[in-house]
């Protein structure tokens, strides 16, 4: 390729230069003695978006511009770069700007570009946000491991305790004092289990694959989970009507909904308990199904509501440390499940949220939760092999099948391995996946290496918290699972399928 240019006469080149500043994308001006002096088009526009947020009062781009030129200049500097949000009736915008030291026949000036960042911030705004989220999953599934083990120890002594006063039969008053407060602690620790496997719910990475999901059973557990925030701030009224299910991933439904939940909480922290109030409710309008998030609080302004769906556009309703997860993810996530998300609201008037999804298919029937386990008799006399770096865990086994099965307790992979040289004569082993160490996984190998007649009875538990290599692993592992906290019954009901 030739590439030739035309040498412009002696009264072309200032207009040419002229042409292409007025043409620039990208602003461009000058500043000398505390006045801007030329600014191209695209600087022009770019200065009259908006003002400037200074302290408790906004000033014009352009003074904050000539501001910062003038100090540059001032001391000696070379160059300055910066970023400045400006705010308007359009919303908000970033401006980057750059500005230099120039000088022209002895004259000091400054010449300043500035350019629109909106999208490049926005786009680093949701990559940090990604990371956080990534985070507050990682710091939930270690939290939610932490949390299971003592758990699994809790509930499994809890189902001691209260066999043990089945069979004792009659102890009087005492005993039915001691059945009713092993009740009510089970009955906690049940809750405690249901939140933390909520918890793990929302700690999920994205999937591909959709499921039939209830709204109105997503909507309860995310109430469990923001409970702690309604129940000294408002009433909290459902309003359900049976809808159909959707269909979708019901991690991020429930993100949306924990989501506005919350919001709405923090909505209401003025208003007394009297006036507060949060309403949950379901309807259906022809292959749509609809659930709107009610509250009697402060509301949204009116020049703020265009904006709420907007990529961190805060409001007061986002709570005093951040902005959550953010309506502008809420609705990626609605779109993404070919629904809709709006909102009607007024300035002290409370707020309504309405979801719109599309309804599954007829016949579609979304998963229930489990049953309470019924009781029912179990067989007796197997050999269980129990291998966790937790000894609490061993001992409650230990103590709840005394009497029915024979527990041998390993606290470390290597003395499971160590046991099964010696005698491989298990009716069913489980192993914790994480252990330091020789790993969960590592037995796994080695009794598939060594004694392949148990790999049917190999059980893995896991408490939440894997290391990227241990959820490939787990992710390819077509055999049994079960996490914690675990019941008895379901120890039992294992062995039962085993036969």
């Amino acid at each position: 390729m030739t590439v030739s240019f035309e040498a412009p006469d002696a009264a072309r080149p200032g207009a040419l230069l002229f042409a292409a500043l007025s043409a620039a994308p990208d602003g461009i001006g000058l500043v000398e003695d505390g006045r801007l002096i030329y600014a191209n088009p695209s600087l022009s526009a770019l200065l009259a978006v908006g003002r400037v947020a200074a302290g408790t009062h906004s000033i014009e781009p352009s003074t904050y511009l000539i501001d910062r030129a003038m100090l540059l200049l001032s001391r000696r500097e070379t160059r300055f770069t910066d970023r400045i949000v400006v705010e308007s009736e359009a919303g908000r915008r970033t401006l980057a700007f750059h500005i230099t030291r120039a000088e022209l026949d002895g004259r000091l000036l400054a010449a300043v570009f500035v350019r629109d960042a909106s999208e490049q911030a926005r786009a680093e705004e949701r990559l940090a946000l990604a990371d956080r989220l990534a985070s507050l999953g990682q710091l939930a599934a270690g939290v939610a491991h932490e949390v299971n083990n003592p758990l699994a120890c809790v509930l499994g002594n809890l189902d001691v305790a209260r066999e043990r006063l089945r069979v004792a039969g009659n102890l009087g008053e005492w005993g039915t004092e001691i059945a009713e407060a092993v009740a009510n602690a089970k009955e906690g620790a049940e809750r405690v289990r249901r939140i933390v496997r909520e918890l793990m719910t929302f700690s999920k990475p994205e999937v591909e694959g959709r499921e039939v999901v209830n709204v109105e059973s997503v909507l309860d557990s995310t109430v469990q989970l923001a409970w702690n925030e309604i129940r000294h701030r408002a009433r909290l009224l459902k309003r359900y009507s049976g809808v159909s299910p959707v269909r979708g991933d019901e991690a991020r439904i429930g993100q949306v909904f924990l989501n506005l939940i919350m919001n709405a909480a923090h909505a209401l922290e003025s208003r007394t308990e009297a006036d507060a109030e949060i309403a949950l409710a379901t309807s259906e309008d022809g292959d749509r199904v609809i659930v709107e998030i009610s509250d009697t609080g402060d509301g949204i302004a009116d020049e703020d509501l265009p904006h709420v769906f907007e990529p961190f556009f805060a409001t007061k309703r986002a709570g005093k440390n951040g902005m959550g997860l953010g309506l502008a993810i809420c609705q990626s996530i609605v779109l993404a499940h070919g629904g809709n998300i709006a909102v009607e609201s007024r300035r002290g008037g409370g707020s309504t949220f309405r979801i719109t999804l599309p309804r599954a298919r007829p016949g579609a029937v979304a998963a229930a939760p489990p049953a309470a386990e019924a009781e029912r008799p179990r067989t007796t006399g197997a050999r269980i092999l129990v291998v966790d770096d937790e000894p609490l865990l061993g001992q409650t086994l230990s103590f709840a099948f005394r009497g029915k099965h024979e527990v041998v307790v390993a606290v470390s992979g290597r003395e499971a391995l160590a046991r099964l040289a010696v005698d491989s004569r298990y009716d069913l082993v489980l192993c914790d996946l994480m252990m330091p160490d020789v790993s969960g996984q590592n037995v796994f190998e080695a009794v598939r290496r060594d004694h392949p007649e148990l790999l049917s009875r190999f059980v893995f538990m896991t408490g939440g918290a894997f290391t990227e290599r241990a959820q490939e692993f787990l992710e390819q592992h077509s055999g049994r699972t079960i996490e914690k906290p675990f019941t008895m019954a379901e120890i039992e009901r294992v062995l039962d399928e085993l036969g």
